[in-house]
């Protein structure tokens, strides 16, 4: 199975959970704050990548082959820098994944 990430075909491993997982073996930089910090994924919405006109979290998104997905572009790159400032304004109020969100396209944006 692959996956293409900005032009970057990549093979995807089983043991590859979700596009973080895949990104990261490929040493292309997805900020996923939340997931790293193993809290609720999708919670300071900063992992945002774009797949078929769609916002979604590179976090809660399995791989699926032949999946084309859009990371690095300046209105992505200015949402994903936005939601880390607000997840760090989270972290300094002791609330950092105050959102009620289940992690589906719909709370992306």
């Amino acid at each position: 199975m692959k996956i293409t990430i900005d032009g970057q075909v990549i093979q995807v491993n089983p043991s590859d959970k979700n596009i973080v997982d895949v990104a990261d073996r490929a040493k292309i930089g997805i900020p996923a704050v939340c997931y790293r910090a193993q809290e609720r994924k999708g919670c300071c919405k900063a992992c945002v990548i774009e797949i078929d006109g769609e916002l979604k979290f590179a976090c809660a998104t399995a791989p699926e082959d032949g999946m084309e997905i859009v990371l690095n572009r300046d209105d992505l790159a200015a949402l994903r820098k936005t939601r880390l400032l607000d997840y760090k304004n989270g972290i300094e109020s002791s609330n950092p994944c105050a959102c009620d969100c289940s992690c589906s396209s719909d709370c992306c944006g």
